[in-house]
């Protein structure tokens, strides 16, 4: 499993893992994770970026691998990955190579063999509005994560909002990252937490106060309770309710007890 998986896990579990046969360290975990993208202006984003000290980092926009081996040195002290359209196997095989551990992909144009990886976490980014029947189809793909955008801001976050979450979260057993252009309050988060999404990606050109506010916030967030209920494990459950039911078959009128 990717350390970046493991670090979703850790925040839902609201405890960091166990280091050897020592005790549970005691650092607090944030409520949800924090992803921040750097799209463009690589090398100043990305000191921006480590220096809040996020969960990820996803670069975007990226010519290719070569570009990644110029800015890994500036992000190598965090978990770190990169966005793309498509994906290639070659290009996945070299992006892991320079030391990239997200690998984010649209469905269109990527190469099966780009997610045969199990040292990477695979991250498909998707649109709210994906088709019902194609959200499920997704679950059967070798992909860690969905990302989608959830376009929300700090003062008019609505049950639209939510509604857009619930649709998808309901239909995937996948971690959900909700890419956003401006952070939510801190009682937003709580219920964003609840409708099942695990991680925040904002850009970098959003500011390193807007950044390190949001970074506070997720760090100030009660441990999930009765709230974790809405994580991964049970993210599936009203999607395969949903499909059992139309597919089960009806019983037979004529299947009655034998005489």
């Amino acid at each position: 499993m990717s350390k970046f998986i493991d670090r979703l896990e850790e925040i839902i579990e609201g405890a960091p893992a166990r280091m050897g046969f020592g005790p549970a360290r005691s650092e607090k975990t944030p409520g949800l994770a924090l992803i921040i993208q750097v799209s463009s202006s690589y090398k100043t984003g990305a000191a921006t970026a480590t220096g809040v000290s996020p969960d990820g980092i996803i670069i975007s926009g990226l010519r290719g691998p070569a570009q990644a081996a110029e800015l890994k040195d500036a992000v190598s002290d965090t978990i770190w990955g990169i966005r793309t359209d498509s994906l290639s196997t070659e290009d996945a095989k070299a992006y892991e190579k320079e030391g990239s551990g997200v690998l984010a992909f649209q469905l269109e144009g990527t190469s099966m063999g780009a997610v045969a990886s199990e040292d990477s976490a695979k991250v498909l980014c998707i649109e709210t509005d994906t088709d019902i029947e194609d959200l499920r189809d997704i679950n059967a793909l070798p992909v860690d994560a969905v990302l989608f955008p959830l376009s929300g801001a700090s003062s008019s976050w609505t049950l639209d909002d939510l509604a857009k979450v619930a649709r998808i979260s309901g239909r995937l057993g996948k971690f959900l990252l909700a890419e956003i252009t401006e952070p939510p309050n801190a009682e937003d988060l709580k219920v964003l937490r609840t409708a099942g999404i695990n991680g925040l990606v904002l850009d970098v050109s959003a500011g390193k106060e807007v950044l390190e506010s949001l970074k506070k916030s997720l760090m100030d967030m009660p441990k999930p309770g009765s709230e974790k209920s809405a994580g991964r494990s049970n993210a599936i459950l009203p999607g395969v309710a949903y499909s059992s039911q139309r597919e089960e078959a009806a019983p037979d009128p004529d299947e009655d007890d034998d005489e």
